[in-house]
């Protein structure tokens, strides 16, 4: 079919019944999987080990943090200081739409003539970004995959996004394996579960994960396009072992979100909540303030809610990677008990210390699940702020 009577690829109608319908079929169950040391580095459709809820399981979202006792009234009255935020520790699902879709790897392409990649012949890599084929906007793997297999052979012109780069480059279809193909498979959305740092009061928005949602394949933070927090209900325990990370394993409690995402990035996930939780704010702690000593984790490991459980800061260093600032370790018998320290799902979990939030947990340790990595909270809460700031002027 030549290209010039090719119509757009897609309605964006279309797009998005197509994404919610493999999501509510694909989706409604989940459990995480992860690169070595990442806490919830979530990964993409067709990724994920999935499980089924159990007949009769109760369906609801998980608890939100509440310390105080009061009249609805006083609690929509509630209003923060600046600079306090209201610490979470509820799990909660993600769903992650790309702008544009990533190319997660390469492969060769078995034809008649011999093995060829056509995709790497034209010089594209893991990681980058297809926006365009043609010209026409690419909405979905889906969407690519009919217009790939429409080409008949002929060349396809991409325009990509490497970095903060965008160039163009052309890649030629072969016939192989009974079908015209290039070489590289492509996502163009992620999924899993991880844990709300805080709300902020003063901005309407919160933060979660402490770390950015990552393509599994290509390693690095993937584009938000659209996204939304989802209400999960936990159903299980994978405990860590020693060279074996353990995880959270929950499913979608609802088609509903509860809210909207606005960023993804290398510190965490931002966004919006339909429904502002409840609690008592609290004071951040500037890094300079953040100690080695005592402290608390808040995380939630089955339906009743986030608890606090004992643990201790091993190091703080201030010029390490951005979401690797504290070393910490859980020392509560309860936790240790139950998941063997940090598992795969409690990134985001916030940090406290003297009923302050000093950061977040992001990794964990592999050779010794009791222990794992931080970042700071005032770090989030920074971001937080300028995305709220970026979103307003947008």
């Amino acid at each position: 079919m030549p290209r010039k009577r090719v119509k757009r690829l897609k309605s964006e109608n279309h797009q998005k019944a197509a994404k919610r319908g493999a999501f509510a079929q694909a989706l409604h169950t989940f459990a995480v999987s992860v690169g070595i040391t990442a806490v919830c580095m979530l990964l993409t459709v067709g990724v994920l080990g999935l499980e089924e809820p159990p007949a009769g399981a109760a369906v609801r979202e998980a608890a939100a943090f509440e310390t105080v006792s009061q009249p609805p009234a006083q609690k929509a009255a509630q209003k923060a200081e600046e600079g306090q935020v209201i610490p979470l520790g509820e799990a909660f699902g993600i769903k992650l739409f790309t702008d544009g879709v990533i190319v997660a790897s390469l492969s060769d392409i078995y034809t008649a003539s011999g093995i060829c990649c056509p995709a790497a012949e034209a010089g594209l890599h893991p990681g980058d970004y297809l926006i365009e084929a043609d010209g026409m906007a690419i909405g979905s793997n889906s969407d690519l995959a009919a217009y790939i297999g429409q080409s008949q052979g002929q060349s396809v012109t991409f325009k990509v996004r490497r970095g903060e780069k965008e160039f163009e480059t052309t890649v030629t279809p072969v016939f192989g394996e009974g079908a015209f193909r290039t070489g590289m498979w492509v996502r163009d959305s992620a999924a899993g579960v991880g844990t709300l740092t805080f709300y902020d009061p003063n901005t309407g928005m919160f933060a979660g994960l402490g770390h950015g949602i990552c393509d599994s394949d290509a390693g690095s933070v993937m584009t938000l396009r659209t996204g939304e927090p989802a209400g999960i209900t936990l159903c299980g325990i994978v405990k860590g072992q020693k060279g074996e990370p353990g995880q959270l394993r929950g499913y979608f409690s609802s088609d509903e979100p509860m809210g909207s995402l606005l960023a993804n990035n290398e510190t965490g996930v931002y966004g919006t909540l339909l429904t502002p939780p409840e609690g008592t704010p609290m004071d951040v702690l500037s890094r300079d303030e953040v100690k080695t000593g005592p402290a608390e984790i808040l995380v939630s490991i089955d339906g009743s809610g986030p608890r606090l459980y004992s643990a201790e800061i091993r190091k703080v260093n201030h010029a390490d990677q951005p979401t690797k600032n504290l070393v910490i370790e859980v020392t509560d018998e309860r936790l240790l008990e139950c998941t063997g320290g940090i598992v795969q799902g409690m990134s985001g979990s916030p940090i406290l210390i003297n009923g302050r939030l000093a950061g977040a947990v992001t990794h964990v340790f592999t050779e010794d699940p009791a222990m794992g990595y931080g970042i700071f909270a005032e770090t989030m809460v920074e971001q937080c702020r300028n995305t709220a700031e970026t979103n307003q002027n947008n």
